[in-house]
């Protein structure tokens, strides 16, 4: 009998202990929605330009960031482009003044088509991530659309790894779904779902984006 109550004590020690635990390591999901535009055009037969104003709303839809971020790529042989680009934050704070910042991107992509499916690989340089990380960083980019055949929507599908320069080990893991919605010649409208997992945090961010594209 008294080794039975000594043993309920155990079981009773090791179930506190693993409440204790998960509820310290309760994971922080974030939540984030993004609107934005995107104008882009060929200044020559294998240059290509783009712009694109963005807002970003936090889970209570109040305005958290805007940027503006212009991109530039050059298509050095059939299926390989070279890209940089610069893209200006406006940090809103509520306790102090409004933050300014900016941020530049390397680039190299690659894409090819198999039918109707449209795969790319894509590797950044970039001085720093999106989120509290102020470190360089390199990102691996894996892509895939799908052609719908006599249909306006175009859906893909992808991930990207984040690597900060100076550690071995990946920042986050970004994982994400959608669609570009053809409107008429040249004008689309893209939404999409993108997760991002942290990978040396206990941290999720959900992030709900709508766009509006213009080529011309």
């Amino acid at each position: 009998m008294k080794m039975q109550i000594k043993n309920t004590h155990y079981l009773i020690l090791l179930i506190l202990l693993v409440a204790t635990s998960a509820k310290a390591q309760e994971v922080e999901n974030e939540f984030q929605t993004r609107t934005s535009v995107t104008l882009s055009t060929k200044l020559l037969k294998n240059l290509k330009v783009s712009i694109s104003p963005e807002l970003r709303f936090d889970e209570n839809f109040a305005l958290d960031k805007s940027l503006l971020e212009g991109n530039i790529s050059y298509k050095l042989i059939k299926n390989l482009s070279l890209g940089a680009g610069l893209r200006f934050y406006a940090n809103k704070r509520e306790t102090k003044s409004t933050e300014y910042y900016n941020r530049y991107l390397l680039s190299a992509k690659y894409d090819r088509s198999f039918g109707r499916f449209e795969p790319s690989l894509k590797i950044s340089y970039t001085n720093f991530s999106d989120d509290d990380s102020d470190n360089n960083m390199l990102r691996y980019k894996a892509a895939v659309k799908y052609n719908i055949r006599k249909s306006k929507f175009t859906p893909f599908i992808g991930l990207e790894a984040f690597q900060e320069t100076s550690g071995s080990d990946l920042y986050k893991m970004r994982y994400f779904v959608g669609t570009d919605y053809k409107i008429c010649k040249k004008n689309y409208i893209e939404a999409s779902y993108k997760f991002d997992y942290f990978q040396n945090e206990f941290k999720n961010k959900h992030i709900v984006n709508i766009g509006y594209k213009l080529k011309f």
